[in-house]
């Protein structure tokens, strides 16, 4: 449980404040006696929340005035105290202490209410710790307390059926689901990897409806009539394998033919490289003299400079043709290899049967046809087999649902319908929730809708789920009881003062106006004591206006 809280802002009367101290069962932070606001009641709630793995006090106002600053708290559990520092700057990280406040292990948010999770043993499949218990600490600025949707966050925006899974994973019934619920996204992966197999054309795109599946079979039964008398004009019998290997042997000597056409290719280039590394490009600088006796006039030695440069150009035209010589010739060798494989499946697929290729062409486009046909509505069936297995899944785990929230149901109207028994001494109607299904309910007090009724049985609602789960804590802010009538008020204050293993925290004020038993509750478990100016949690309200000096 949690056992202490402090704080170097914390201050009274311009002095420090000592650490707050908690206990089992009933913790009130208590207001001044003419319910003044902004004294920092409110935040005090929002810091246990943040000691709880919450986020909401770091954006806070208080942050905002003080600036960022560390929260230090400790929870104990069997008797061992654990010490804890959190800063508002990086509340994704909280650090463990010794006892001497210094760092010995830092953990993440997650990490952290893992560990939270467990020492409080309510590390159920499906729980997490914070989407659940925040729910239950209702206080300004958590925007969770809308009277008319108790189960749901974010003002009753949340989805009825995350809300629904929630109170699953708290009463523990959610393993009992959860191989359903496998069994229907195993359904549901199973239809997006058939719709993907369709986009990326993997497998042939199902018919569109019923009337194109019937219209299929119609063509499909035209189309092998027609295959049909085919096969009876040929001169010999028609054997669908030997079709199948003449058509093989077609596709693989159009590929040898090609593969053919690039290696001849490759062996002209090859010889032209020859030629012209066996013969040059330039003459020689015996061609030139042998010039001289039908050019005596020619300038010679001009001639053979230029020719000197040309065997420079040549040496290096040379290493060109080699290096492209080389590369043709390496090119070449799985040319002839796919050459000679090809002959060799030719050898090896020869049909048994001649056909002509007119008659290959018109057999083979009514058996390609045929079989388009067939897989498009087989894909039809197949589309049709995954939904109705999701379909089979679905009710399956709506069934198990319904039998788990028909439970959870009764267990809580059950605890609620004696909770407003002991509040209202029996004279009033308890709120009942009602579980439709795994996606919507309904909170309601028969023949009674007003806001003072709808916020009690938000209250009595909390306290039902307190005293029914593993849920460790549930904090309740002053706005919580503003609508609801002082006698009420006191048998909830009663009510919670009778717990006494698990921790309540409330924000209350007013106490004068209570009866002495109420009064005598209210300082019995007051662990914190607020009030205007220099008695507000911070020493001051910045709600003020600054005063010249």
């Amino acid at each position: 449980m949690l056992t202490e809280i402090s704080c170097e802002l914390f201050k009274a009367d311009g002095q420090m404040r000592p650490p707050i101290r908690f206990h089992k069962g009933l913790n009130i932070v208590l207001g001044g006696k003419t319910g003044v606001n902004s004294i920092g009641k409110s935040t005090m709630l929002l810091i246990i929340d943040f000691a709880f793995g919450g986020d909401t006090y770091a954006k806070s106002d208080a942050v905002r005035e003080l600036g960022n600053h560390n929260i230090h708290f400790t929870f104990e559990f069997d008797g061992k105290p654990y010490y804890f520092v959190r800063h508002t700057v990086s509340p994704g990280d909280i650090f463990q202490l010794n006892e001497n406040g210094n760092i010995i292990t830092p953990l993440k948010r997650e990490a952290y209410t893992n560990w939270l999770s467990e020492h409080y043993e309510m590390d159920f499949v499906g729980v997490q710790f914070r989407n659940t218990i925040s729910r239950f600490f209702r206080i300004y600025g958590k925007n969770n307390y809308n009277e008319l949707r108790p189960l749901q966050m974010r003002g009753g925006t949340e989805s009825q059926e995350s809300a629904i899974h929630v109170l699953v994973t708290l009463f523990n019934q959610y393993e009992s689901v959860l191989a359903f619920e496998e069994q229907l996204q195993l359904a549901e992966d199973k239809i997006v990897a058939f719709r993907n197999a369709r986009k990326y054309q993997f497998i042939p795109s199902a018919v569109d409806g019923l009337k194109k599946y019937e219209d299929n079979i119609s063509i499909i039964a035209s189309l092998k009539q027609e295959k049909a008398d085919l096969e009876s004009s040929n001169n010999q019998a028609v054997n669908a394998e030997e079709v199948e290997k003449a058509n093989q042997v077609n596709t693989l000597i159009i590929q040898m033919q090609d593969a053919r056409r690039l290696a001849n290719q490759k062996e002209n280039d090859i010889h032209l490289i020859d030629i012209n590394m066996s013969q040059g490009v330039y003459p020689t600088e015996a061609d030139l003299t042998s010039l001289r006796e039908f050019f005596p006039e020619a300038n010679l030695q001009k001639i053979i400079d230029i020719e000197r440069f040309h065997n420079k150009i040549q040496t290096i035209l040379q290493d060109e043709l080699e290096a492209a010589k080389a590369r043709l010739e390496e090119e070449l060798i799985p040319l002839k290899q796919m050459v000679k494989a090809l002959e060799m499946q030719v050898e090896e697929i020869r049909p048994s049967i001649v056909f002509s290729k007119e008659f290959l062409s018109a057999y083979t486009r009514l058996d390609r046809r045929i079989h388009k046909l067939e897989d498009e509505n087989e894909a039809f069936d197949t589309r049709n087999t995954l939904q109705n297995e999701k379909k089979r899944a679905s009710d399956r785990l709506k069934s198990q649902m319904e039998t788990v929230l028909k439970v959870i149901e009764s267990v809580i109207n059950r605890h609620m319908s004696e909770i407003s028994d002991y509040v209202s001494q029996g004279k009033d109607n308890p709120p009942i929730l009602g579980i439709k299904e795994y996606n919507s309910y309904s909170f309601e007090t028969p023949k009674d809708t007003g806001t003072g009724t709808n916020f009690k049985g938000m209250l009595i609602y909390d306290i039902s789920i307190l005293n029914s789960t593993a849920l460790p804590a549930l904090a309740h802010d002053s706005l919580l009881f503003a609508n609801v009538s002082d006698e009420i008020i006191e048998q909830i204050l009663a009510l919670y003062a009778r717990e006494k293993q698990k921790q309540i925290f409330i924000a209350f004020d007013r106490e004068g106006k209570y009866d002495k038993m109420t009064q005598s509750i209210i300082r019995e478990n007051t662990v914190l004591k607020l009030d205007t100016d220099e008695q507000a949690l911070f020493g001051r309200k910045w709600s003020r206006k600054d005063v010249a000096k």
